[in-house]
């Protein structure tokens, strides 16, 4: 798997899985951060949030640009370095006032720009190592490796960002706000061992970095034709087209599959299945599958021992913890966490891939890239196909969202209630969090119903205070606390209630809680009941994507790589980032169709754009596959 590889390779994919670390660190937690920083809504994050991801893979085509006159490897030093300023700048805690914004959005431009700088002219190089006849045969394969690498780093970026920031809290007493910047400074760390690495390997691969002496413009041949070159700029520009619906449909993981993972999948797992959802159980997977595979690949009798005994005693500690799980053990499952599967599944499943068209190669039946990427757009269909039969039955995101707020109202109300009760202070200001948290997730058509439930709970809540032989003085400031917490359309039903504590209470109690049983009753009348499904649907989807992206993403950069013209490779591979720009910037399709609509046709929407992609590159496969002979 790993052999045949020119050396240039593990160092540039190290140099690289540096720097996607710190990238996918920092972002982690980045939307947090801004709400909680700056105080800004969801709406407002979201806007800065997907402005910076667009600029990410936009500035690529401006990094490629300047490669072609000036170098890749030139520019691959200067990108890392404007990184590192501004992942430098966003790691000050400099407070959430205008300068402090100010700050942050130069930090994002600098970390935007040195990003185009690196990344695309990177991978750039790596396709140059495959130029060399000796190895041209390995160049799908050497894409694979490189890109399992990045998702090496991206697999353990959330895990550390959360980590970190709950060790500068605890242990060095920051606030929250600032906590965040320890997350950043990973960022900084990260970088540092990226050119440490590059710099320190450059030897097995300064015949790539395209450039000459300095002052001089890089000197590139070119045998091409004019006609030539307009047929691969073509063929690369319609392989383009088709990346962008990929990029718009497999996205979907951080917006609809997240708000699916969010609103209709179980939020919690029980006994031997709480192995599936803990990182570190993830890692000591792929461990086991990389040890395997040098077991069966080894020639020699010491390197069958050693790959056979890492794999053995990797299943053992698996079986071990597996072992002291108690079948009542339970953890929480949040959305976000769904996020650590696709890395996993690209590193594990890489091996797999590789050994599968290794195959395929040696029988000369191994598929063109233009192929794989039909292939893979296919696949990603019947991703899609599985969340439309996993999403029967369920209700609609509207109807779930009416659902979750009128359950999480009650909840809430009940909460908030016996916690002023207690007098606890940390109580009532933690319920009180808990309240705001969840209504500043709400939309504007679950405000009112999440208002008038929690309203009425706490109606029926006061009443019950009140009707206790303890409905004297003492309870008074009790009841009078649960004014402060409901809206003005509530509070003058509590506040008669707290005046007549002392006295004849009945009359009063009993209209108030036949007002707000009524309305209870209505509301769920017109509410229906939550449905939630298995995680396993969403869990296995990431599973199919994934064999999707393996077959589109590295095969897609080995495409470029491959096929650009030898004094356009820069651009061409920030054309491949441009597109991928665009596709991210259509991910917001999924966003507007999030809503009165039943899941299933959210889901044929992709399913039935994957399939019109891969019909395309069908019919223009013979146009594609010949310019790569």
């Amino acid at each position: 798997m790993f052999k045949g590889h020119p050396k240039g390779l593990y160092a540039l994919a190290l140099a690289n899985t540096g720097e996607r670390f710190g990238y996918y660190t920092m972002l982690a937690v980045f939307a947090l951060f801004l709400r909680e920083n700056f105080g800004l809504e969801a709406g407002t994050a979201g806007a800065i949030y997907s402005t910076f991801l667009g600029l990410v893979y936009f500035m690529p085509l401006v990094g490629g640009i300047l490669a072609d006159k000036f170098g890749f490897g030139r520019m691959v030093t200067i990108g890392i370095s404007v990184m590192f300023a501004g992942y430098m700048l966003l790691s000050f805690p400099l407070g959430g006032d205008t300068i402090a914004m100010i700050a942050m959005m130069a930090a994002l431009l600098l970390i935007s720009l040195g990003t185009g700088l690196f990344k695309g002219n990177l991978q750039v190089m790596v396709g140059n190592l495959y130029d060399d006849p000796k190895y041209a045969d390995k160049r799908d394969s050497g894409f694979s490796l490189f890109y399992m690498a990045i998702n090496v780093g991206s697999l353990f970026a959330p895990t550390t960002a959360v980590g970190i920031k709950q060790w500068a809290q605890e242990s060095l007493g920051y606030s929250s706000n600032d906590a965040y910047h320890f997350a950043f400074m990973v960022a900084c760390v990260a970088l540092v061992l990226s050119i440490v690495i590059y710099y320190a390997f450059r030897s097995t691969f300064r015949h790539v970095e395209g450039g000459k002496k300095k002052g001089e413009t890089a000197v590139i041949e070119d045998n091409l034709t004019p006609e030539q070159t307009k047929q691969r700029i073509v063929a690369l520009c319609l392989v383009f087209a088709v990346v962008i619906f990929f990029w718009m449909a497999f996205h979907q993981n951080g917006l609809t599959l997240t708000y699916f993972a969010d609103e209709f999948t179980n939020t919690s797992a029980m006994g031997i299945e709480t192995m599936v959802f803990d990182v570190w159980n993830l890692a000591l997977i792929i461990v086991a599958v990389y040890a395997s595979f040098s077991l069966f690949q080894s020639n020699s009798t010491q390197g069958k021992l050693i790959s056979g005994g890492i794999a053995s005693a990797v299943l053992a500690v698996l079986v071990y913890r597996a072992t002291g799980i108690t079948p009542d053990k339970t953890v929480s499952v949040s959305a976000p966490i769904f996020q650590q599967f696709n890395p996993f599944y690209v590193v594990a499943l890489t091996p797999f891939s590789m050994a599968i068209f290794g195959s395929l190669a040696k029988k000369g039946k191994e598929p063109s890239a233009p192929r794989k990427i039909a292939y893979g757009m296919m696949v990603a269909a019947v991703g899609f196909a599985i969340m439309a039969i996993g999403s029967r039955g369920l209700n609609t995101p509207n109807d779930q969202a009416r659902a979750i707020a009128v359950d999480k109202a009650q909840v809430i109300a009940n909460d908030l209630f016996a916690a002023q009760l207690s007098g606890d202070e940390a109580k009532i200001k933690s319920a009180e969090k808990a309240k705001s948290d969840f209504e500043g997730k709400l939309t504007e058509n679950t405000k009112d119903v999440f208002a008038q439930v929690f309203d009425a709970q706490t109606v029926l809540l006061t009443a019950g205070i009140v009707e206790t032989p303890a409905a004297t003085e003492e309870a008074a400031p009790v009841v009078e606390e649960a004014v402060e917490v409901v809206t003005e359309e509530a509070a003058p039903v509590v506040e008669e209630t707290v005046e007549v504590v002392t006295e004849e209470t009945a009359p009063v109690v009993e209209e108030a809680v036949a007002e707000a049983q009524a309305t209870l009753d209505a509301i769920k009348a017109e509410t229906k009941p939550q449905t939630r499904t298995s995680a396993y649907w969403l869990i296995l989807t990431y599973l199919v994507l994934t064999f999707a992206e393996l077959l589109l993403s590295p095969m897609g950069i080995s495409f470029v790589s491959k096929v650009a013209p030898p004094k356009l490779k820069g651009l061409m591979m920030g054309g491949w980032f441009v597109a991928t720009a665009i596709g991210n910037l259509l991910v917001a399709v999924g966003g507007f169709l999030w809503a009165g609509l039943p899941l299933w046709s959210v889901w044929a929407v992709f399913i039935v754009l994957c399939l019109l992609s891969a019909l395309f590159m069908f019919v223009m496969m013979k146009r594609l596959e010949s310019v790569t002979k």
